[in-house]
């Protein structure tokens, strides 16, 4: 897998899925989730919830599905 990429040095290209790091948005659960990328707004998105995601930190692109 990819090293994860610090939101700081630079956001995904396009709009999709990806592996978020959100440390205060999940603090009791696992801190990575999927999460959807705009790039109208360069802003993520829970997959759970339509409210945006102040605190990514980190984003990896998720693997190529299974054929």
């Amino acid at each position: 897998m990819n090293e994860p990429i610090a939101v700081k040095d630079r956001l995904p290209d396009r709009c999709g899925s990806y592996l978020a790091y959100a440390p205060r948005s999940f603090p009791k659960n696992s801190r990575w989730v999927v999460a959807e990328f705009y790039d109208d707004n360069n802003t993520f998105y829970s997959e759970s919830s339509d409210e945006p995601m102040p605190d990514v930190t980190h984003w990896v692109n998720l693997p190529k599905e299974p054929e």
